[in-house]
């Protein structure tokens, strides 16, 4: 008799319990569009983009950080200013998550109705004065400098099998004869420093690794910081990425020229893989 009671007891806590749950509004947060800038001062290049994540305030008080599309439940009904910010998976590292700084905030007013959806569809772009420095294999000669280990080069090529923006994409293809591939950009311009936000943003497919990072130089100074790699895919599909350059930049004061490295070596004898990259930008103001 006494568990029968204890379980009535059980029973009536949770139904009132469910009962007394606030009924919520719906918000559907889209993925994000990243639009041209009209006022602009610099060329942007291809606006490909991997900005997945969103990190939003209702009125002034900060929701959460969410992936990209979400369903979120908000409690209060009536009308709201919304805040998303953009945000990107920082270094490759899915565990990494960074509002990303050169992307303008989404702001949208919504009008709530409890047990209602709504949506927003959030829409970001680069702020206006933004420099981007850019080797997108639409020009006669290339932006890279080869080391003198290296016996395999990049390559324009256009195969429509894995062509998707402009005329041609950068190809690095590796075998027994060709195994190493080392270069860095030849960019030449004098990237911020003290703590100044600059990143490496590029398109890539691959099915051998690569080594990216940066080679500092000049007042009699040379140094080279490897940074991220990037592994090679099952079921390569192009993919993009954001390298954050702030550290190793500012850690460099002392050399004025900073060039993205690039090095991929054979990962299995007796094989052929390859490295192809597109749209590589470094991005700064």
């Amino acid at each position: 008799m006494k568990y029968y009671y204890a379980s009535l007891f059980i029973v009536l806590l949770l139904t009132n319990c469910a009962k007394e749950q606030p009924e919520a509004s719906w918000v559907i947060v889209e993925p994000w569009t990243l639009t041209e800038n009209s006022l602009a001062q610099n060329d942007a290049g291809e606006l490909t983009h991997a900005v997945t994540e969103a990190f939003i305030s209702m009125d002034g008080k900060m929701l959460g950080a969410f992936e990209l599309p979400a369903k979120i439940p908000v409690i209060e009904g009536g009308t709201h200013e919304f805040i998303l910010v953009p945000g990107i998976v920082n270094n490759g590292i899915s565990a990494t998550k960074r509002r990303y700084p050169f992307m303008k905030n989404h702001e949208a007013t919504v009008t709530l109705i409890k047990g209602d959806t709504v949506s927003i569809d959030p829409k970001t772009e680069y702020y206006k004065d933004i420099q981007f420095l850019i080797e997108d294999f639409e020009n006669a000669s290339l932006k890279f400098d080869y080391s003198n280990e290296s016996n395999a080069q990049i390559t324009k090529q256009d195969d429509p099998e894995y062509l998707e923006w402009g005329n041609n994409y950068g190809a690095i293809e590796l075998n027994n004869s060709d195994s190493l591939f080392s270069a860095i950009t030849t960019f030449g311009e004098i990237l911020p420093k003290q703590g100044a936000e600059v990143f490496l943003e590029m398109d890539f497919i691959n099915t051998n690794s690569m080594l990216t990072g940066v080679v500092s130089y000049g007042n009699s100074t040379f140094h080279e910081d490897p940074h991220i790699q990037l592994n090679p895919q099952d079921n390569p599909v192009w993919k993009h990425i954001y390298i954050d350059l702030k550290e190793i930049i500012s850690f460099r004061n002392n050399s004025p020229i900073n060039e993205m490295s690039f090095t991929a070596v054979l990962d299995e004898l007796d094989t052929e893989k390859f490295v192809y990259l597109d749209n590589i930008k470094v991005v700064y103001r």
